[in-house]
């Protein structure tokens, strides 16, 4: 067996100019404090993100003895929200001659518009409450990290939403070409991750460096499959899932909106509840994976669900 190789690491140093983390710093030893805090603010911004359910694209720091800078981009996943409390027919309404009592009628239907107001305003209320979470966010971010360096630096935060006005960004070609591809993916378009999914393969195929952005969706969308049906029946809904990405990475890929020479997937794991793991690859376009002039992005995500773990890996070769 042959070692494998991360494909992102076996290019870096190679005709790249910018990286993601620059600390200035003045001796070896600072350039080892530097690159541990690096690291941990790393991994609190990620944590960050996860925990707001914001699937980060990207991140930059430029770190220096005065100054602490933050390039981040991210895509928010759209959530369909659901009321559990229906309205319901009161069963115990009086009944006299056969028919509903005048009174009894008149309460019944108060009832029934106390219940609907009573459902809105608390649908109105989760809506804003998650609106005010996601407008504030950067200043819980800022407020952190200013704990986190003892308030002895200067903060920047330069924050950019994926996902606002991508309708303003396309061009005529461009949105009749999507168009076409919406109308060959019709039979999905009633599935909940469908107008999610559409979005993330859209700006996998047109932003660089996104596979990070696909492999962590496609491991949250495995869990909320696994979530979603009963353990004790066999369910279909992941076998579902892979023949939607099949046919939309396809229609994408070859479509004139792409700027990705290729793109390759590989799902790992118990699929549709199988007694043994398995894996299924997902391959369009070239992936010339041994060259090192290659613009190759690579990323890895793990699922944990009921089911055991499903690995997913993303190489994207970018023109």
């Amino acid at each position: 067996m042959g070692q494998k190789t991360n494909a992102y690491l076996f290019r870096l140093g190679i005709r790249k100019k910018n990286w993601d983390y620059k600390h200035i710093e003045k001796t070896k030893e600072e350039a080892s404090f530097y690159l541990y805090k690096n690291l941990e603010i790393q991994k609190y911004i990620k944590r960050f993100f996860k925990l707001y359910r914001l699937n980060l694209h990207s991140l930059k720091i430029n770190y220096s003895e005065n100054l602490l800078h933050f390039f981040i981009s991210y895509h928010i996943a759209i959530k369909t929200i659901s009321i559990l409390n229906k309205t319901h027919s009161n069963k115990n309404v009086l009944i006299k001659d056969g028919r509903k009592h005048k009174k009894a009628n008149f309460i019944y239907k108060r009832m029934k518009i106390l219940k609907k107001i009573k459902n809105t305003l608390s649908y109105t209320e989760f809506q804003t409450k998650q609106i005010s979470r996601l407008n504030n966010f950067g200043e819980i971010l800022l407020e952190s990290l200013s704990i986190y360096t003892k308030r002895k630096v200067n903060i920047v935060l330069t924050l950019q939403n994926l996902n606002a006005n991508l309708h303003s960004q396309l061009k005529k070609k461009k949105t009749e070409n999507l168009k076409s591809i919406l109308l060959q993916l019709k039979k999905f378009v009633k599935n909940v991750f469908f107008k999610e999914a559409i979005n993330v393969l859209f700006l996998v195929v047109t932003k660089r460096r996104s596979a990070k952005l696909l492999s962590d969706f496609i491991s949250n969308q495995i869990k909320l499959n696994q979530l979603r049906t009963d353990q004790s029946r066999v369910s279909k809904k992941d076998n579902y899932f892979i023949g939607f990405l099949k046919q939309a990475l396809e229609v994408f890929v070859k479509s004139e909106v792409s700027d990705i020479k290729g793109i390759k997937l590989i799902i790992k794991g118990r699929i549709n509840g199988a007694a043994r793991a398995r894996s299924i690859i997902i391959q369009f376009g070239s992936l010339p994976l041994q060259s090192f002039d290659a613009k190759i992005d690579y990323s890895q995500s793990t699922a944990f669900t009921p089911n055991g773990t499903f690995g997913v890996k993303v190489w994207v070769c970018e023109n």
